[in-house]
């Protein structure tokens, strides 16, 4: 009994010293992440942590219900498509066509109520309210310095960057990109109490506007930069120009770094499948909604478009304001993608949008993008193309 005690005793002091330890040395984050990951069973961030974390709730109030299209509750997944799905975890698979839901389906307990964590999802909508930002006269140009909206950018070689740096990811930035490392940025963005201090505070690596690299840090400076310009936190801003003009039907929630603290802007808005679905509409229909033009023609354009960067060697054909951009069998795709595969994906050639949200996703491929993004995207075209059972 003697000696199971000083064990134990030996057990909490170590304990007690490495958290010390890890305060002293600035990873504070890190016995937060072991809580909210190893403690209890997990091996990281997850689409269901929303209430691991301080969150304010971005209210539906003005909820238009999606049309339901003729063919909704009569397609069904092959045996094949379902497995596929369920393989990677999938908890949510829903396809618009032509404006109404088509098919829906969920997985593990969820349902058409349940809310994800978009993850890197929330970066588009970032960039949805930068436009509308522009079209309301608070951002004159993408190409305004940063330094016009946050004094830490207005010295040294911070004073270089723009908000086109900002949107393209090519500020040159030393963010440590990475969702596995848990000395990372993300990482410290993400279990840490202070996100502004980090984003802002960032060095200087490379000459911004060169090279895409793809840094959440630059999504957390962007959603700064919009908060200084209405002079308003982010969850009034989505629910005065997101939420409520594209009528979304569920309660979203948006994490913080701490009460009464910063929106994690670059990762957490959590929010249903069918909702998540409005943004790939509105970006489906150039930035309208309902014939209503939300974001401006000419920054939807510009956002959907690649930006004129480096990137690895090659020009860069993926990515655009906050926007991932691919082809499948010729033809043009848009998308949102999170770090565990939640993906809103838009097929303008079909009319389509699908959104799936789920626990997992695979590697990239050669051209920059999951591999698994595309068995979803011939998922939604096979089930967009069947007639009803």
């Amino acid at each position: 009994m003697r000696i199971l005690r000083k064990i134990l005793l030996w057990t909490i002091g170590i304990l007690v010293g490495l958290t010390v330890l890890a305060y002293a040395t600035g990873n504070g984050h890190i016995p937060r992440g072991i809580r909210y990951t190893y403690l209890i069973g997990r091996n990281g961030p997850e689409i269901d942590d929303r209430d691991f974390f301080p969150y304010e709730t971005i209210p539906a109030s003005n909820p238009q219900p999606w049309p339901m299209g003729s063919r909704y509750g009569k397609l069904t997944l092959t045996a094949e498509q379902e497995k596929e799905l369920k393989d990677l975890y999938s908890v949510g698979f829903a396809v618009w066509q032509h404006d109404s839901l088509i098919f829906e389906q969920y997985w593990n307990g969820w349902d058409a109520d349940s809310v994800s964590n978009s993850f890197s999802v929330a970066k588009s909508y970032i960039s949805v309210l930068t436009g509308i930002a522009m079209g309301e006269g608070k951002i004159e140009s993408v190409f305004q310095p940063v330094s016009d909206f946050l004094p830490e950018f207005k010295d040294g070689c911070h004073a270089k960057i723009n908000i086109h740096h900002l949107l393209t990811m090519s500020t040159g930035l030393d963010w440590s990109e990475s969702g596995a490392n848990p000395f990372s940025d993300n990482a410290k963005g993400y279990y840490g109490t202070n996100v502004r201090e980090l984003s802002l505070s960032q060095p200087c690596r490379d000459e911004p506007g060169k090279e895409f690299d793809y840094i959440s840090g630059s999504t957390q400076i962007m959603a700064e930069v919009l908060e200084a310009a209405y002079g308003k936190p982010l969850d009034e801003l989505v629910r005065e120009k997101v939420w409520g003009p594209l009528g979304c039907e569920h309660d979203a929630y948006w994490g913080k770094d701490r009460t009464n603290g910063d929106f994690k802007a670059f990762c957490c808005l959590y929010a249903t499948a069918r909702d998540f679905g409005r943004i790939g509409q509105l970006y489906l229909d150039s930035g309208k909604w309902k014939g209503k033009q939300i974001v401006p023609r000419e920054y939807w354009e510009a956002s959907i478009t690649p930006a004129r960067l480096d990137d690895h060697g090659a020009p860069n054909a993926r990515y655009g304001y906050f926007w991932w951009l691919a082809e499948a069998n010729g033809q043009s795709i848009r998308y949102c993608r999170g770090f565990h595969g939640e993906y809103v994906v838009v097929i303008p050639d079909e009319d389509l949008v699908f959104v799936r949200t789920g626990m997992k996703r695979e590697e990239v491929n050669l051209t920059g993008h999951p591999t698994d993004v595309f068995k979803w995207i011939a998922i939604a075209r096979n089930i967009a193309r069947k007639r009803p059972v």
